[in-house]
């Protein structure tokens, strides 16, 4: 199937979806997807499941508004958590749902999983010319104002993430961009809370809930920000509770999966996220003059944290770079991708 085919059999698909809006609730993650499904006219009745309350919500939406609906998850590994999460608790209320469009779509777009893994990409894809597909995005909404992004840095202690995060920052504003650089925990209650360590001895699962807390906030302002076109540079994101929180903490690891599948309903997906990967000793020899060291910066604790990490980027699609490359490189790269994604 060559592409000027793969088009078309994508857009009978999405003429099936139209047709379905009438009588069926679609079920889509975030904004973007809502606003993708505004571009091609369907304006039926859209539940945004990232904002409006997780999968539990939505199937009770669904209950008390029809009782039937479309799935239309991204179709990336944290989609397909969210379909089935859906799909158990629809079906716990004998409600009945369509999974076929977001499996067409996944299998029509498998070739492009990379470039392309949700219905917002997708459609903008679709606005180019079918020899196209790989062709870049304006970098302007369809209302003249720059585009949004949501851009994050992940790694293990002292693999250089706020010291990029800085020199991203200063380049893109020299481009005359609007940038917001912010951090987990966050500077603010929830994040300042954990920071201070204020409650002591508590289990790695209920500060695994603080940590997810402070996320559920503070990715409701970045969402914002991106909607006022800001580029949102993060330092740690929901990675990070994952990488660290699993690893064996003072013996204790908590169920990767549990910390998943805990973030997913309060999460939004960034446009690109980075992996600085560095050697564990190598990582805490960067910091050994700071001052005393954190509970998290224990040899053995972070390799365990490394390695999880780079599990998360081959599940996730980050991009892994090398720490010890030089900033500036690290950050033309960075800045490269994420033009493209934009």
């Amino acid at each position: 199937m060559n592409d000027e085919e793969r088009l078309a059999e994508i857009e009978k698909v999405l003429e099936d979806l139209t047709e379905l809006s009438k009588d069926h609730i679609i079920l889509v993650e975030g904004l973007k997807d809502k606003k993708a499904l505004d571009s091609i006219g369907i304006f039926g009745n859209i539940f945004m499941i990232q904002s409006e309350g997780g999968p539990m919500k939505a199937a009770e939406y669904v209950f008390g508004n029809g009782g039937k609906a479309v799935i239309l998850t991204d179709w990336d590994r944290r989609g397909g958590t969210i379909a089935r999460e859906l799909e158990r608790q629809l079906s716990s209320l004998g409600l009945g749902y369509n999974n076929e469009i977001r499996a067409k779509l996944s299998f029509l777009c498998k070739k492009y999983v990379k470039d392309i893994e949700s219905l917002d990409t997708l459609l903008e894809r679709l606005n180019v010319n079918a020899s196209g597909i790989k062709g870049r995005y304006d970098t302007l909404t369809e209302s003249g104002s720059l585009k949004g992004a949501f851009l994050v840095i992940e790694g293990i202690d002292g693999s250089g993430k706020s010291t990029l995060c800085k020199a991203i920052e200063r380049r893109l504003t020299e481009e005359g961009r609007s940038v917001i650089v912010t951090q987990e925990p966050t500077r603010d209650e929830i994040g300042n809370f954990i920071r201070e360590e204020k409650v002591r001895g508590i289990s790695q699962k209920a500060e695994a809930l603080l940590f997810t807390a402070d996320r559920a906030v503070h990715t409701e302002k970045i969402l914002k920000w991106k909607e006022e076109g800001k580029i949102v540079i993060c330092d740690r994101y929901f990675a990070s509770t994952v990488a660290y929180q699993s690893s064996g903490l003072n013996g204790e690891a908590l169920d990767r999966e549990w910390l998943i599948s805990l973030n997913l309903p309060i999460m939004t997906t960034p446009d690109l996220t980075v992996l600085l990967d560095i050697d564990a000793k190598k990582g805490l020899g960067r910091i050994v003059g700071r001052g005393k060291l954190s509970k998290f910066e224990e040899s053995h604790f972070l390799e365990n944290t490394r390695r999880e990490y780079l599990r998360l980027a081959d599940e996730f699609g980050f991009m892994i770079m090398d720490a010890e490359e030089s900033q500036n490189e690290k950050a033309d790269k960075i800045i490269a991708k994420l033009k493209e994604m934009m």
